[in-house]
């Protein structure tokens, strides 16, 4: 019985080592937004990350929901709705758009949560740099991805 015991003991010695021994990796947006953790934060909540099938029907559809949302007094529906558009105008590098619906995002809904994440993306300095990782971000992944298509082929 007591060898049993000396086996247990290495073992859970060795899930200790493996456990303690492992860095934490960062995750490609983490590495692409370097120490800038408000950029980090508005893009790790506004990325797409499916965008082909989002941005498939384009900007206009979620517009007109949010425009008709807001008129009916649904300011959660109406915030989703121009939240999606800010998301799709980064994938679509529109600077004007991201500032605009993120900014309507913001306002339509003030109890949101994460408002400071919409407020953020409205002002233009901060909108420019979102675009210019969000597009590094989208090359990287959509060339990673045409890889794991073409190796499953």
């Amino acid at each position: 019985m007591r060898l049993f015991g000396i086996f247990r003991k290495k073992e859970k010695e060795k899930k200790k080592e493996a456990t303690v021994t492992k860095p934490a990796e960062k995750s490609l947006l983490a590495e692409l937004c370097g120490k800038d953790k408000e950029l980090y934060e508005a893009l790790s909540r506004t990325i797409l990350l499916n965008p082909q099938m989002t941005a498939k029907g384009g900007i206009d559809p979620y517009v007109e929901k949010a425009e008709a949302y807001e008129k009916n007094r649904d300011n959660i529906k109406a915030r989703i709705s121009y939240q999606v558009a800010g998301e799709i105008s980064l994938y679509e590098g529109k600077l004007a758009q991201i500032q605009k619906f993120f900014k309507k995002a913001a306002e339509v809904d003030p109890n949101y949560g994460d408002r400071k994440v919409f407020e953020y993306l409205s002002k233009k300095e901060n909108a420019e740099r979102a675009l210019r990782v969000a597009q590094e971000y989208y090359t990287k992944t959509k060339k990673g991805a045409e890889t794991k298509e073409s190796s499953i082929s």
